[in-house]
């Protein structure tokens, strides 16, 4: 690893303002910070590194809603997502850079419409199909990002809300990002080094939230949405472009 301390600037910059405008949209916190660290450390680095940094930052708000956890659901999510997250991280690993680019692009392009037909909806499911739905959930947080975005209408399906859905959730993310930590970090692609800046990142995310709470009080949900919206759909052609031209 070695950066130049105005790199290094930018990435604890990028993971406090990426903090701000997840507190702000309300979604999508990993994804926002991986479009904004990847030109530094590289595509196929990102997620390894943002991993570390979002179990650090998830393990702050299931401290703050440990009492209203649903337990039940998040062994569901666990046991049945595990090993899919593995398989996940397994597939990651062998994946070009080139491939890499292309994936992460191609997931955040169709990020933006699938967020809008998702968002706010719940599907009616008894709760042990919550379990099915940890299959997908568990393989595609372990290759990217936003993977919540597909598992909350379900969720709320099974009635699982409010606090008690921000709680499992939380609780969910903080293992997701333990378990692609550790088995990114048996493989040669995530570094000591690397594994340490992801853990400054996240701690640089506290601040960011605390000022995106303070912003989200003064300004419209739809200026939140337009601005979140606009940064992913930048991400997606970042990427797209990295993976087409690499």
């Amino acid at each position: 690893m070695d950066y130049s301390n105005l790199e290094l600037l930018y990435l604890l910059a990028a993971a406090f303002g990426t903090a701000i405008l997840h507190s702000v949209g309300g979604f999508a916190g990993a994804l926002l910070m991986a479009i904004a660290v990847a030109p530094v450390l590289g595509v196929k680095e990102t997620v390894p590194v943002v991993a570390v940094a979002m179990m650090i930052s998830h393990a702050t708000r299931a401290w703050l809603f440990r009492k209203a956890v649903d337990w039940g659901a998040f062994r569901m999510l666990f046991l049945f997502g595990f090993p899919f997250i593995v398989a996940g991280v397994m597939f990651y690993v062998d994946m070009s850079d080139r491939g890499v680019a292309l994936f992460l692009g191609s997931f955040l392009l169709v990020s933006l419409p699938l967020r809008r037909v998702l968002s706010g909806r719940s599907i009616a499911v008894p709760r042990p199909a919550i379990a099915a739905v940890a299959v997908p959930y568990g393989f595609l947080s372990g290759t990217s990002f936003g993977a919540g975005m597909i598992l909350a209408p379900f969720m709320l399906g099974a009635g699982i809300a409010g606090e008690a859905l921000l709680a499992t959730v939380a609780v969910a993310g903080v293992v997701l990002n333990l378990t692609k930590t550790i088995a990114f970090g048996l493989s040669p692609l995530l570094t000591l080094e690397l594994a340490a800046l992801g853990a400054v990142l996240g701690l640089c995310t506290f601040p960011g939230h605390a000022v995106g709470r303070w912003i989200v009080r003064r300004t419209s949900i739809r200026v939140h949405t337009v601005v979140l919206e606009t940064f992913v759909a930048f991400g997606a052609i970042y990427m797209l472009w990295k993976g087409l031209m690499g």
